[in-house]
């Protein structure tokens, strides 16, 4: 599927939740809007990234030309960014730290290495999305339910992996099927009373200990915003400022938590963090567009190209 203004504007909005939510975690603040944001922010970045994934390209092409293709854009970047994080936190490394990085990252690193695995999934399994999703929706509810929705590895060993490997397939193969066959518009009132149904739920459960509560609630919430996808890229919805962090997601993503460190050493309060924070990614970004082994590097997107001008010379009469 190709670019659109409504994509890029809904993933900025995505982008300064995380950042906002991340800045009042870091400041320890408790509040419900951090409850309601945490259940749906990154279960709709996955959906949308299932969305978005050209699934014909993902199964056509060349092995290598795959692996270039996201070794570059994702890959790279993401390999980079947790190498700056692991010096910078003194983490002990070790033979095995390679195959941790990549089965438990630390901090929010989870983010690409499960994406690219349900992309790979989706390129070894070649069967449709309606097909994935009946396969993928029983384990992410089975590990949902069987772990929780916090986070951590699947065992002790050395080759658990991080729960989310499992628990987003669901949202991921939901977002590709929506892709495929879009939301009629007779399914449109359904999907909303849902969508404010596992809102109001998943509100209520706000310090709740009701976890068997937590799953239902929150896929209630998630697919139905992941099911309105094909409605707002059809309105071709656009603001530039939050559109372009959109459009440079993963470099916001990956570099945030770090830049927030860094600001709040000055004692700043959460607002004037996610501020600051934004300020700053927004002047490295532009500062980095020209170097294209720094954008690589940072994971940051190249500045969209202006539209080509007509050319003003008259066009030619026939002879």
């Amino acid at each position: 599927m190709g670019k659109n203004p409504s994509i890029d504007l809904l993933k900025g909005v995505l982008i300064l939740l995380v950042m906002a939510g991340h800045a009042m975690e870091l400041t320890h603040q408790q509040h419900l809007a951090l409850w309601i944001g945490a259940g749906f922010r990154m279960p709709l970045m996955i959906g949308i990234s299932g969305y978005l994934l050209n699934v014909a390209r993902t199964r056509t092409d060349p092995a290598d030309r795959l692996f270039g293709r996201y070794g570059e854009r994702m890959l790279l970047p993401w390999a980079f960014a947790i190498s700056v994080y692991l010096l910078a936190s003194g983490w002990s490394l070790s033979w095995a730290t390679p195959l941790e990085m990549v089965l438990r990252p630390p901090f929010h690193l989870w983010y690409v290495p499960v994406l690219f695995f349900l992309i790979l999934v989706t390129r070894l399994a070649p069967l449709p999305p309606l097909m994935l999703l009946a396969i993928g929706a029983p384990i992410s509810l089975a590990t949902m339910y069987s772990f929780g929705l916090g986070h951590g590895p699947l065992g002790d060993g050395l080759l658990s992996a991080d729960n989310r490997f499992l628990c987003y397939p669901v949202y991921f193969f939901f977002g590709m099927m929506m892709a495929e066959r879009g939301l009629p518009a007779r399914y449109l009132g359904v999907t909303l009373l849902t969508g404010a149904l596992g809102l109001i739920w998943w509100s209520s459960l706000w310090g709740s200990d009701n976890a068997l509560a937590y799953v239902p609630a929150r896929l209630m919430m998630c697919l139905s915003l992941i099911a309105l996808l094909p409605r707002l890229t059809a309105r071709r919805l656009s603001c530039a400022p939050i559109s372009r962090i959109g459009r440079d997601s993963l470099f916001f993503y990956l570099w945030h938590p770090l830049v927030m460190g860094m600001v709040l050493m000055s004692g700043a309060d959460a607002v004037t963090t996610l501020a600051l924070s934004v300020l700053i990614l927004l002047f490295i970004s532009r500062l980095s567009a020209p170097h294209l082994y720094g954008r690589r590097c940072l994971g940051s997107a190249p500045s969209p190209r202006p539209p080509l001008m007509p050319s003003l010379e008259p066009l030619a009469r026939p002879t």
